[in-house]
């Protein structure tokens, strides 16, 4: 391994419960009739894909970009009580003294990004942050790690991507990426998927003692 792309929410940090609570405060506002399929919707897209979808199929009349605000206002709130998964922070700087670089790939917007990893002390632990907003593209085409492999100096075949989503793990795996997937409650349900799809699959962060190998 030369390189390494984390997730965020899920994955270095265990915020998946504030993204779900967000989504939950916005779905039960709009269509007080709770559809638990509806409100999972939001999982597999971007945050502009997901506010045009439950939009239209909501018919709201706010403007997405209120509506963006809405649901990043929910987070905001949320990740002022969030932690880091367990060993994220001692592997980050494991990778740092090893000489592998990391960076952060993530649906969540810049904003927020920047200010849960300020809060945690990980912001110097990675070389950049990367969203799909900026870029332009979802975890349900390889784009995204194809960028941060290049940004980070290595291949595909050299460069591990960290995940807790199903759909991004897949993603990942087909275009030739290392994988490790991690457990979370968010998606507890597809553990045997994860494990099924992965190259390694983790708890936590405290599972890779062993992890870069030495030498």
């Amino acid at each position: 391994m030369k390189a390494a792309i984390f997730d965020l929410d899920g994955t270095l940090i265990d915020s998946m419960p504030v993204w779900d609570g967000a989504w939950e405060r916005f779905c039960v506002k709009y269509s007080p009739a709770r559809d638990d399929g509806l409100f999972a919707e939001y999982k597999a897209r971007t945050l502009e894909s997901a506010i045009d979808f439950y939009k239209a199929r909501l018919s709201i009349p706010a403007g997405a970009g209120e509506l963006r605000d809405e649901v990043n206002g929910y987070v905001l709130e949320g990740y002022a009580g969030v932690e880091p998964k367990r060993g994220a922070a001692e592997f980050l700087g494991r990778l740092q003294r090893a000489g592998i670089p990391a960076c952060v790939a993530t649906n969540t917007v810049r904003p927020l990004v920047e200010y849960v990893l300020r809060r945690l002390g990980l912001e110097n632990k990675v070389r950049f942050i990367l969203t799909c907003s900026e870029f332009g593209s979802g975890k349900d085409r390889p784009d995204i790690f194809f960028e941060c492999a290049r940004r980070l100096g290595a291949e595909p075949s050299e460069t591990f991507v960290f995940e807790d989503a199903p759909h991004a793990l897949k993603t990942a795996q087909a275009a030739g990426f290392g994988t490790c997937g991690i457990w979370d409650r968010s998606y507890a349900a597809a553990e045997a998927e994860l494990r099924k799809t992965a190259d390694r699959y983790i708890r936590d962060f405290a599972d890779l003692v062993d992890f870069p190998p030495a030498g």
